[in-house]
């Protein structure tokens, strides 16, 4: 008798057949909504692959394992160019809306390995560092690209976003710097003898920059530690799998 495959190695399978098949349909043949869908993808001169679950020894336990790879363990179970569409109701919503022609048109990407990365995170505020880093600790392979434009006065900053560099952490900290200011005051009448109430902008100031500064520095720090490869370049988008990174110098990068 044949060893049981164990979830990892169905996984596997499950994996080979979207990704060898550009129509994959998990099915049964004595389901009905399976049926409706075939008979959709057949009306369109559609080719399909399907796999009746219901024929085969290990059908209830491939079942189990596509509930893991994606969430759903019903059948029909449709995967249309590698993403997954879902059940009966979902693909015909989406042969209705015209979406369905729209996914079997569209440029299939390439084997694995053909792309440089995983995963391109667009934008080095919280979001993006916290997504880059937790695909990077499931062994993708992941860039962080982050760029801002000079103000009119020629300002940029680094990695952090807004919120870090010119939101709520500076103006945390200059308001704490006003509220020490009103203690000073209020100290007096609590007994308090203040000799000298005099405040340096430039202090405060540069303290602040340079406290952003060392943020900047740790998120950086971080990336490379969780080996994503941080560019400082402005990333738009040439194709559905290509960006194009533009860096301060002008110089342009692709990547895919």
């Amino acid at each position: 008798m044949p060893p049981i495959p164990s979830e990892e190695q169905l996984v596997k399978e499950i994996e080979e057949y979207i990704r060898t098949n550009d129509v994959m349909i998990f099915s049964k043949t004595t389901c009905p909504f399976c049926a409706k869908v075939k008979a959709l993808f057949d009306s369109l001169s559609v080719p399909y692959k399907s796999l009746e679950l219901n024929e085969i020894e290990n059908g209830s336990e491939v079942q189990d394992a596509l509930e893991k790879f994606s969430g759903q363990r019903t059948v029909p179970n449709v995967y249309i160019q590698g993403d997954h569409l879902g059940g009966c109701d979902n693909t015909l919503k989406a042969h209705t809306d015209g979406r369905l022609r729209s996914m079997l048109s569209r440029e299939r990407p390439p084997a694995e390995g053909k792309y440089e990365y995983d995963l391109i995170v667009i934008g080095g505020g919280s979001g993006g560092l916290s997504s880059a880093k937790e695909a990077a600790k499931f062994g993708r392979k992941v860039a962080c690209l982050d760029y801002v434009k000079p103000s009119p006065q020629g300002t940029q900053w680094g990695l952090g976003g807004t919120c870090v560099n010119v939101g709520c952490i500076p103006k945390k900290l200059m308001h704490q710097a006003s509220l020490l200011g009103e203690l000073v005051t209020d100290a007096e009448k609590f007994g308090w003898t203040v000799s000298k109430k005099k405040h340096d902008w430039e202090t405060l100031k540069n303290n602040v920059q340079d406290h952003i500064g060392s943020l900047n520095w740790n998120y950086r720090v971080q990336l490379r530690s969780e080996n994503v490869n941080y560019v400082n370049g402005y990333a738009e988008f040439i194709a559905p799998h290509k960006i194009k990174a533009t860096n301060k110098r002008g110089k342009v990068t692709e990547m895919t």
